[in-house]
């Protein structure tokens, strides 16, 4: 089956850093995210997939008015840059679960190593569907020594103690909360800082004001707008005001370019 797309690429929107759990195949991508797991493949505008077209259009964010988001991005000399370096990037729409315990892997590490704690994650955990093995449900990350045994270092007990937190009723709250509320709830949980939270708000609950700072983004801040060495609430402020309404999509367009440089 495929979806006919226009401005949308498969490539930068998957190895954009917003995602871990997938491999490239075929000249594709096996992508395994919360229960699913699919292969999708991109020809041109043509985007070959399994699985439901519903689910595939929502997770790619093939259903959002991509000319606005371009404009927007266009009014800013970096961003116009970097969209026409990385054109049809998209915002992934996440699972909030799997999405959270992701960022909290990504603290103070790289993707490749995110790859692998991931993978050992859903490896010791989760369920094998199909001999692929899904990411683990709410509840079921619950031995600290084997979250330790799956790489995650410090992280692990972090992870450790979300899972006892966290449950479906949780999850919902967060999800009909608007994006202050949502990213007070996420900080309130062992390991996760307002770095972590913004992405979360971003990639999974969509927030597109949500604009998250990680080295690459202070460096980019600094070096082409403030023109001086800032912290958290300064460049938040400045990019909140000077990215307005889509903070979140000038921030990964932004990042995906520093971090190539």
């Amino acid at each position: 089956m495929h979806i006919k797309v226009k401005d949308f690429n498969l490539k930068h929107s998957i190895e954009s850093g917003q995602i871990f759990n997938f491999e490239q195949k075929d000249e594709g991508y096996l992508v395994k995210h919360s229960d699913k797991a699919f292969f999708v493949k991109q020809e041109g505008n043509n985007l070959f997939y399994e699985g439901n077209k519903d689910f595939i259009t929502n997770f790619f964010g093939l259903n959002e008015d991509f000319s606005k988001i371009q404009a927007h991005l266009k009014k800013d000399p970096l961003t116009k840059k970097a969209l026409k370096k990385y054109p049809g990037l998209r915002l992934l729409h996440q699972d909030l679960w799997e999405c959270l315990i992701s960022f909290v892997c990504s603290s103070a590490s790289n993707i490749p190593k995110i790859k692998k704690n991931i993978k050992l994650l859903s490896e010791n955990f989760g369920e094998k569907k199909n001999g692929t093995c899904l990411f683990p449900k709410p509840g079921k990350i619950n031995n600290l020594q084997t979250i330790k045994d799956c790489a995650t270092g410090f992280r692990a007990k972090y992870i450790y103690e979300i899972n006892k937190i966290v449950n479906e009723d949780w999850l919902e709250k967060v999800k009909k909360a608007d994006y202050s509320k949502a990213k007070e709830m996420l900080i309130e949980l062992p390991g996760v800082g307002e770095k972590i939270a913004d992405c979360v708000c971003l990639f999974a609950l969509g927030h597109h004001q949500s604009f998250p700072i990680d080295v690459w983004i202070k460096r980019v801040i600094e070096e082409n707008y403030l023109k001086k060495q800032s912290n958290y609430k300064e460049i938040k402020e400045f990019a909140q005001k000077h990215f307005n309404p889509y903070s979140g999509y000038s921030q990964q367009y932004l990042y995906q370019w520093r971090r190539l440089l």
